[in-house]
């Protein structure tokens, strides 16, 4: 699940950066410390530990010349698998897992992130952890003191003892032991139903999710977006939310029989000094339905899900949030109006207004400020919402995908070129394909 964190004010902190290049976030992964497990599982942990030892616990190596070719932090990463894996147990695979998920979440928003794996052992004296991150030039150790296996009720499980240290203000942010079952939860810790690699992915899956709470709570970075969110906010609700808008302008636009737009649900319009442009911001609610009914609905072409549920929680998926949002933005060319319901979402309001400010607010997302900047971008109305069809031959990548992965979407929308995405997808009658939906 996405992390979805609020806008509430957080105390800007001063985090040591160690070493000459400034990676954040700075992580390093040790082994599993006291691994105990009953006896009745010594068989089958031998057998694991056999088939660890042969795989490595870690993906395939890239090529010499591939990974030369890769930024510093990915080379310190890869090489310090490499060299983890030449260990390898079954207990190890709690941090090998562990790496290879929180890369995953915090590459896209951090780049320059750098995760180490060691194969050393410590317990819970932070003392231990104080000097491992002094020796290792490192702000966090991701600490795993103990890890054992055992049966209940017929079921086995995983007790998984966790400590997250920060060497900037050598202190603990998680010292926690978590359980995990043998059942298969399904998304990124998928595994097959009743082994004991279910126990140690539910175990870590609890216990990650707070990792990265906590390194996004405490990232200079987050917390300078933070900052600049809650000013952006405050434009928007106090110049825009809270004007008065005219209706009576997009009435006529949009057809009292397009069914999928509820006319009366619209509590906002931006519409472009020229008025050419709009778009306008709806808000309903929706009967309860399932995850199940909602994928069979063709109403809609992308849907998105911020459920505010935990995904381990039973009947995750039963119940879909049942505010529903979603934007209609349009286009005149040459003198008709050309329009498209998109950003779809079903979630849980946070305000007393039901959600209509929350949603509102995703203006942030959509370019409507200048970059790291709370003053209103003159682009807005030629970007992201309102984005042209762009001719991929003149990208600088043109060379490297135009033969293969931009051939099929370059040869169709060659005749297209310079006009809005909008304009463009209902000359070519574009129609709605099955439901895509995406769960926060």
């Amino acid at each position: 699940m996405k992390l979805v964190l609020s806008l509430t004010a957080f105390v800007l902190m001063t985090v040591r950066l160690f070493g000459q290049t400034s990676y954040e976030p700075q992580l390093l992964i040790l082994s599993p410390g006291s691994v105990q497990f009953e006896k009745a599982f010594e068989k089958e942990i031998a057998t694991l530990n056999e088939t660890a030892r042969r795989k490595g616990g870690i993906s395939e190596s890239m090529p010499p010349n591939e990974l030369k070719a890769q930024p510093d932090n990915v080379q310190q990463m890869i090489a310090s698998e490499t060299e983890f894996a030449k260990n390898m147990d079954f207990a190890k695979m709690v941090s090998t897992r562990s790496e290879q998920y929180l890369a995953y979440r915090f590459f896209e928003k951090f780049p320059n992130l750098l995760i180490l794996l060691k194969d050393v052992k410590s317990v819970k004296k932070i003392e231990d952890l104080e000097k491992i991150a002094s020796d290792s030039k490192i702000q966090y150790v991701l600490n795993f003191p103990s890890l054992s296996f055992y049966g209940k009720d017929g079921s086995r499980f995983a007790r998984l003892a966790v400590q997250l240290y920060d060497h900037s203000t050598r202190s603990l942010l998680i010292d926690t032991t978590y359980i995990g079952d043998e059942c298969n939860n399904g998304f990124e810790f998928a595994c097959d139903d009743g082994t004991l690699s279910c126990t140690i992915n539910n175990s870590i899956s609890q216990a990650l999710e707070r990792v990265v709470y906590e390194i996004a709570m405490h990232s200079p970075t987050i917390i300078r977006e933070r900052k600049l969110a809650q000013e952006r906010m405050k434009v928007l609700r106090d110049s825009y939310y809270t004007k008065s808008f005219d209706k009576s302008f997009v009435a006529p636009i949009l057809p009292a029989a397009d069914s999928e737009i509820v006319l009366n649900n619209l509590y906002q319009l931006l519409v472009s000094d020229d008025r050419t442009k709009f778009v306008g911001f709806f808000l309903g609610k929706k009967d309860p339905q399932s995850f199940g009914q909602l994928s069979q609905n063709q109403q809609d072409k992308e849907v998105e899900i911020i459920n505010n549920k935990n995904i381990r929680d039973s009947g995750y998926l039963d119940n879909i949030p049942h505010v529903y949002a979603y934007i209609v933005k349009a286009v005149k060319y040459k003198d008709q109006w050309y329009y498209e319901k998109s950003n779809v979402t079903y979630f849980e309001p946070e305000d007393g207004q039901g959600g209509k400010l929350q949603y509102f607010n995703r203006l942030q997302e959509w370019g409507f400020f200048k970059d790291n900047s709370a003053e209103p971008s003159a682009d807005f109305w030629e970007t992201h919402l309102f984005k042209k069809i762009m001719d991929l031959r003149k990208d600088p990548d043109w060379n490297k995908y135009g033969t293969s992965i931009w051939k099929r979407e370059e040869e169709e929308n060659r005749k297209y070129i310079g006009l809005y995405e909008i304009v463009a997808d209902k000359m070519k009658g574009k129609s709605l394909t099955p439901t895509v939906i995406n769960v926060k």
